[in-house]
């Protein structure tokens, strides 16, 4: 992951073992060979007035009981 922390963040970043890390995920090497040569993807930030983007989609929501 490579993140330049200025006004907006800008970050790029790839999951050479998967997102979860789990070597028995069928996804686990998806991104190996992105990764070895040094590709990365452009990562979104999520600003608080992007809630109804369309890239999202699913949320969860945590209330105390």
């Amino acid at each position: 992951m490579i993140v330049q922390l200025s006004e907006p963040i800008e970050a790029y970043g790839v999951y050479p073992g998967g997102q979860d890390g789990n070597p028995a995920s069928k996804f686990y090497d998806n991104f190996v060979d992105t990764w070895a040569a040094g590709k990365y993807y452009r990562l979104w930030f999520m600003k608080e007035n992007e809630n109804k983007d369309k890239r999202i989609i699913s949320t969860l929501t945590f209330t105390k009981s």
